[in-house]
C-alpha cells in the first residue's frame, strides 16, 4: 500500500519505518533529525531507506491510498495546512488516519478540510520503547464511523495483530478520550504512590514493601506503582490539563478536581530532594555542590520537558548551589535550557559532564533521578573518594538502602 506519513516526531518516524518494514511504500513527509535517541530507530530507518520502501521528502505522494498524521500535539496550524493540500491534490477515495494527540474534535475538523473519510488511531507508544510498542501493541484503537476506513486500518496493522486480535472499534471522540484518559489514569497512579510515599516516611513504613503488597492485588496490578520525584515529559502534564479543561466549570475553578490534585501532587514531588537537602544542611545550601545523574524525564530520551531535574536545577541555583550534571542522552538539551533560562552569572554555577563519575567530584550530594542501567550498580568506593560529603538521594528507589548506608553514605529515597 502507498502511504504518506506526516511529521518530524519519533511517532512519525517509528510509524513510517515499521509500516515500510512490512512491505508498504511509505513517504515520510518531514525532516529526519541529525540525532535520534530512540533505540533501534536509526537502524530501522536506514534499512528501509536502503530497501527502497521508505522515502523521506518535503512533498507527499498524491497517489497514496492513505495519509497518516503523526505531527506534534501543538502542530495544529501545520495539520490544517496539510489538510488543505490534501483536499487539492490527494486521491478522492484515499483516507486520513490521525495519530497526533490533538485537542478533542480537531481530527474531525482536519478531515472535513481534507474532504476525506478519517479515523482517530491514538499512538500509545512510549519514548525508549516506541518500536516494540508499535509492533507489539496492547491494543489498536480505531475511532471511525466509516467501515471502509476501519477495514483499511485493519489491513495496515495486520502484521502487528497476529497472536490475538487487539483491535478495538469505537467512535472518533471515544478514541480521543481514551488516549487522554489512559495518561490521566497512569498519572493518577503515580501521584497516589507519591502520596503514600510521603505517608510512609511519617509512619516509618517502606513504600517499596507497600508497592509489592498493592501490586499483588490483581485488581490493581504492578504497572505505574513506582514512587519517585514526579512524572515529566509533555504527554502526561499536557493531557491532564486538556482533559481537565473539559470538566464542568465548577470543577475547573474549585478544589474538587481529582485531575488538578494529581497535577499539584506531581509538581510538589519534583522538589522533594531540594527539601530533603535543605533540611539535611540546616536550611543553608549556599555554596554546596550537587551532582545530578539523569536529566531527561525518563531514560533514553533527549527531552527534559517538565522533568524533576528542571525543578531541582531552578531551586538549587536560586539557593546559590553549584550543579554538576550528567545524562547519557539529554545533556545537550539541558545545556540549551540552562543557557536560555539563567543569567551569565548563574550559568557559571552549572557544569556538564559526559562521564557519570566526573559529575560526582567534590559533590556534597548526588541526586539520581532516572533509572539508566549504568546507574543501578555504582562504584561506591569511587563515589566515596570523589565526593566531599557522601550523600545519595535515590529518586527511583534503585538501591538497597542498607547497602548504601553500610558503605557510610547518608541515604534518602522516596518513601523509605
Amino acid at each position: 500500500m502507498k502511504i504518506n506519513v506526516f511529521g518530524n516526531s519519533v511517532s512519525a518516524m517509528v510509524c513510517a519505518g515499521c509500516l515500510a518494514e512490512t512491505g508498504n511504500h511509505i513517504t515520510l513527509v518531514g525532516k529526519r533529525p541529525n540525532e535520534i535517541a530512540e533505540p533501534g530507530l536509526v537502524e530501522l530507518l536506514d534499512s528501509q531507506l536502503a530497501a527502497g520502501r521508505l522515502t523521506i521528502s518535503d512533498n507527499f505522494n498524491p497517489q497514496a491510498e492513505c495519509h497518516i498524521m503523526a505531527l506534534g500535539p501543538e502542530d495544529c496550524k501545520n495539520a490544517k495546512r496539510i489538510a488543505t493540500d490534501l483536499a487539492a491534490a490527494a486521491l478522492k477515495d484515499s483516507t486520513l488516519i490521525v495519530r497526533s494527540n490533538f485537542n478533542i474534535g480537531l481530527a474531525k475538523e482536519i478531515a472535513q478540510t481534507a474532504q476525506l473519510e478519517f479515523a482517530v488511531n491514538p499512538d500509545f507508544t512510549a519514548d525508549g520503547h516506541a518500536i516494540q510498542r508499535f509492533t507489539r501493541p496492547d491494543r489498536i484503537i480505531i475511532g471511525t464511523n466509516s467501515e471502509k476506513v476501519r477495514q483499511q486500518i485493519r489491513q495496515i496493522f495486520a502484521p502487528f495483530n497476529r497472536n490475538q486480535d487487539v483491535i478495538i472499534n469505537m467512535t472518533p471522540a471515544s478514541a480521543e478520550l481514551t488516549k487522554y484518559g489512559t495518561n490521566a489514569m497512569l498519572a493518577t497512579r503515580i501521584s497516589l504512590m507519591n502520596e503514600l510515599a510521603s505517608i510512609s516516611e511519617v509512619i516509618d513504613a517502606d513504600i517499596e514493601e507497600v508497592r509489592l503488597g498493592l501490586g499483588a492485588d490483581k485488581r490493581i496490578g504492578r504497572a505505574y506503582l513506582y514512587p519517585g520525584t514526579g512524572f515529566g515529559g509533555d504527554h502526561f502534564t499536557r493531557d491532564l490539563e486538556r482533559i481537565k479543561s473539559m470538566l464542568p466549570q465548577a470543577h475547573q475553578k474549585g478544589g474538587h478536581s481529582l485531575l488538578q490534585a494529581v497535577i499539584d501532587i506531581n509538581e510538589n514531588q519534583k522538589e522533594l530532594f531540594f527539601r530533603k537537602l535543605w533540611q539535611h544542611f540546616d536550611c543553608n545550601l549556599k555554596g554546596k555542590t550537587v551532582a545530578i545523574w539523569g536529566l531527561g524525564y525518563k531514560p533514553h530520551t533527549t527531552s527534559i520537558e517538565s522533568s524533576a531535574s528542571v525543578a531541582l536545577i531552578k531551586a538549587f541555583i536560586h539557593q546559590g548551589c553549584n550543579l554538576q550534571l550528567h545524562d547519557p542522552f539529554a545533556l545537550d538539551t539541558a545545556k540549551k535550557w540552562v543557557h536560555k533560562h539563567f543569567s551569565n552569572v548563574q550559568q557559571q554555577q552549572v557544569s556538564f559532564h559526559t562521564e557519570m563519575y566526573d559529575a560526582s567530584k567534590q559533590a556534597d550530594a548526588l541526586c539520581v533521578l532516572t533509572e539508566y542501567k549504568a546507574f543501578w550498580s555504582p562504584d561506591l568506593t569511587l563515589l566515596k573518594e570523589n565526593m566531599q560529603t557522601p550523600i545519595i538521594l535515590d529518586g527511583r528507589n534503585l538501591y538497597n538502602k542498607y547497602w548504601i548506608e553500610d558503605n557510610h553514605f547518608s541515604y534518602y529515597g522516596v518513601g523509605r
